[in-house]
């Protein structure tokens, strides 16, 4: 990493803990607004900042480390500097709360910056983060990520030796190279899903009271450490509820489960609300019905990684509707042919 790239990384890590003063909130406000890879790769910073504090576990490990190395940088300053034990004693606060960020920075900056220029990455201990973007990441063991946006996956700095260790906060499709040997496990919200080889989705926002594992293909083990759960296998969805701590699994198939992955979608006879609901979340998109009683039709179609518009345009001819993009919204309407 080059010296600015070090420096940017510091004005970061200072305005994360709140110590940045105005010329450096400036300075990196300029920073950001200077292209839109530095805008993004601010923003994959402070999300994984925030999905670390929130969970209590994210990357814990590294920042209680950068606490007590700053804190034993301060002793040895005391130690130098006699006399001045007060002024240490109310910095040390600030500056390990920075050192924490900044080596949470020091993980991440590498893996964003690789996948600003959609290149692969095979570094040990490192996180990946999704904001508004779905992404795709190749393990050094040949297995492969699809995350979902807002979602957060930390990979352990010791996988592939003995276990193959990654955390998820968020949702995520796994396919995972086949190896009897190294286990394959996944923790998400105190529940861990255990394979050697299988393609499987998890399911698990911090907004959500359900962690849901469906298996596309092979079996998976899906437990918590106080639970020893359910055997799922291809086909069926296991659900964790984090109220209650049960596990309970259903074999009724929701196709479009991965489609955020594929873009692959199946329809039978689903209302139109139902249908847009999973498109919206996929294509990032808005649609509103002009007339509410639309919202009921229902349509059996499917999509093989059609754009929006073709999308909108075969559901509308198929139920004679009408749509249209206005204000950056798609609006479905009945209008013009109920008045012929």
């Amino acid at each position: 990493m080059d010296n600015n790239s070090k420096h940017i990384d510091t004005l970061i890590a200072r305005y994360i803990a709140g110590e940045a003063s105005k010329k450096e909130k400036q300075e990196l406000e300029q920073w950001m607004n200077s292209n839109e890879s530095n805008k993004k790769y601010f923003e994959g910073i402070d999300f994984a900042n925030d999905k670390a504090v929130s969970s209590h576990k994210i990357i814990k490990v590294e920042v209680d480390s950068a606490w007590e190395k700053v804190h034993q940088q301060m002793k040895t300053g005391r130690q130098n500097s006699p006399g001045k034990d007060a002024k240490t004693r109310t910095l040390i606060p600030n500056w390990a709360k920075v050192a924490a960020i900044a080596l949470l920075i020091t993980g991440l900056s590498v893996v964003l910056y690789q996948q600003a220029n959609h290149a692969q990455v095979s570094v040990p201990g490192y996180a990946l983060t999704s904001t508004d973007l779905i992404r795709n990441h190749t393990l050094t063991d040949s297995s492969t990520i699809i995350l979902n946006r807002n979602s957060i996956l930390i990979v352990a700095d010791n996988y592939g030796k003995e276990e193959r260790r990654l955390t998820l906060d968020g949702e995520a499709l796994f396919e995972v190279t086949h190896n009897p040997e190294i286990p394959f496990i996944v923790e998400s919200n105190e529940t861990f899903i255990q394979v050697t080889g299988t393609s499987f989705n998890i399911q698990n926002f911090e907004t959500d009271s359900l962690v849901e594992v469906y298996v596309k293909t092979g079996s998976v083990l899906f437990f918590s450490k106080g639970n020893e759960g359910i055997a799922l296998v291809a086909g069926e969805t296991g659900i964790y509820n984090k109220n209650t701590g049960i596990f309970t699994k259903t074999i009724q198939q929701n196709s479009n489960v991965t489609a955020y992955a594929t873009r692959v979608f199946v329809f039978y006879n689903t209302p139109l609300h139902e249908l847009f609901r999973q498109i919206q979340k996929v294509y990032n998109v808005e649609v509103v019905f002009d007339q509410s009683e639309i919202e009921h039709y229902t349509i059996t179609v499917s999509f093989n990684n059609d754009n929006i518009d073709t999308i909108l345009s075969i559901v509308s001819e198929t139920l004679n509707l009408d749509y249209s993009f206005i204000d950056g919204q798609y609006h479905i309407s009945n209008e013009a042919h109920s008045s012929e």
